[in-house]
């Protein structure tokens, strides 16, 4: 069998890759020669072009979670197989967790300050202005109750949070005091909202300018895809302070060959000091990378045994 890795490969995923005998591997330096040939791809990234010719395609392996990337029309007219990873959930969640303790922590607005020498609290008084909040007790809302959202509904447990997750379906999930299947209802009593959901035709800008509306006074934190989010309506709450806060791992501009110096958004969002930025780097840690390689192993291993992967993407749903 042959596959063609169109992602980049670590020394980690090389000795994986070593494991499997029977595939005969091929990097992008090949891909003129063997597109039509090969069987599988891994990439999250593909055109409709490349897919058309690449005739003999039965699966793409995604090694991250996001299958936002892929021309899923002509997958689905061609009945391709595709896979995702779901290997470094755990350490997105803690990335939310991380972002929200220094979002209602004001820790980046505190450490900007005091490198000027400007001071809050106790020595300079008792002023209320200078309160952090507390994540202790509060009510949370999960919209996304996969991976991610599972394990960040562990780790909220030990702050003694209440936990209302959005699901379209409805179902009783460990960890979530109560699932529901409108984001309406999912906010309405929440203080701290966690957007952990996947972008399809569905969920693009599902947090509109009404949505955010129906926020007002509440913290956001975003480890989803930046396209969930309106971005211009969260620009007005920010900056009508409808928002309490926001922080975010994902983003609406990105960098690339040519620009690698590029703000993250489209907006002056680095103005208000209740916005915590983060480079989309949830999953970057030397076990979330490894987490997601296994996981993507695992999938082709299946592939090869029963003829189909242990995680397969419903082409309807994108995720």
């Amino acid at each position: 069998m042959k596959a063609l890795v169109l992602t980049k490969i670590t020394d980690y995923f090389r000795k994986k890759m070593e494991e499997f005998n029977e595939i005969d591997w091929y990097t992008p330096k090949d891909i003129d020669n063997v597109l039509e040939d090969v069987e599988i791809i891994i990439t999250g990234h593909l055109s409709e072009e490349q897919v058309d010719k690449a005739k003999n395609l039965k699966a793409i392996f995604i090694p991250w979670t996001g299958a936002d990337k892929l021309p899923w029309k002509k997958i689905k007219e061609r009945n391709i197989i595709v896979s995702n990873s779901h290997g470094n959930g755990k350490m997105v969640a803690e990335r939310a967790l991380s972002l929200s303790l220094a979002l209602l922590g004001r820790i980046v607005e505190f450490h900007s300050d005091l490198e000027k020498g400007i001071w809050h609290g106790f020595a300079v008084g008792f002023k209320e202005e200078d309160y952090w909040y507390s994540l202790q007790g509060r009510k949370v809302a999960i919209l996304g109750t996969g991976v991610i959202g599972r394990h960040l509904a562990k780790l909220l447990k030990g702050f003694d949070c209440h936990i209302t997750g959005f699901k379209r379906s409805k179902e009783q999930i460990a960890g979530f005091d109560r699932i529901v299947t409108s984001i309406e209802e999912a906010i309405s009593d929440a203080q701290v909202i966690y957007l952990a959901l996947p972008l399809t035709e569905k969920t693009y800008k599902i947090i509109d300018e009404n949505m955010l509306e129906k926020m007002r006074g509440k913290f956001l934190i975003n480890v989803g895809r930046g396209e969930l989010i309106d971005e211009y309506a969260l620009f007005k709450v920010l900056e009508d302070k409808i928002l309490r806060g926001f922080a975010s791992d994902v983003w609406y501009k990105y960098p690339s060959k040519d620009e690698q110096v590029v703000l993250p958004f489209n907006f002056p969002f680095h103005m208000f000091k209740n916005v915590v930025f983060s480079p989309h780097v949830g999953g970057f840690t030397i076990e979330g990378q490894r987490g997601r390689i296994d996981d993507l192993f695992e999938n082709i291993e299946s592939f090869l045994k029963k003829g189909f992967p242990k995680t397969v993407v419903d082409p309807e749903l994108m995720y």
